[in-house]
């Protein structure tokens, strides 16, 4: 599944350097208070650069953000872990305990 999304993304990113070379006149580029003339090639790629960017913060955010989810799902798998072999060892009787009970039967019926 890697190399087919490494193969789309090398794809497209071909894509777009053909498409900006083969538009290569002077823009006019107002942001705000700025007003750039930049060729076109040049908008292209950074703005195609800078939407890579955003979308890879995003996916490094969701990333860390599972990672976060699995490490307290494994920790509390830890605990109820521990918490039923507590359980476990509370419920199985004592081998020692056991023979004193049934000696207390007996004594009872005699």
């Amino acid at each position: 599944m890697a190399y087919i999304t490494l193969l789309f993304t090398t794809l497209f990113a071909f894509l777009i350097a053909i498409f900006a070379v083969q538009n290569s006149m002077i823009v006019n580029v107002n942001l705000l208070v700025w007003n750039i003339e930049a060729s076109l090639v040049l908008v292209i790629l950074g703005a195609a650069s800078l939407g890579f960017l955003m979308a890879l913060s995003l996916q490094f955010y969701a990333q860390m953000k599972m990672r976060y989810q699995l490490y307290k799902a494994k920790s509390r798998i830890k605990q109820l872990e521990e918490e039923l072999d507590r359980k476990a060892q509370s419920c199985i009787p004592n081998p020692a305990g056991a023979a004193d009970t049934r000696t207390q039967e007996v004594n009872m019926t005699e």
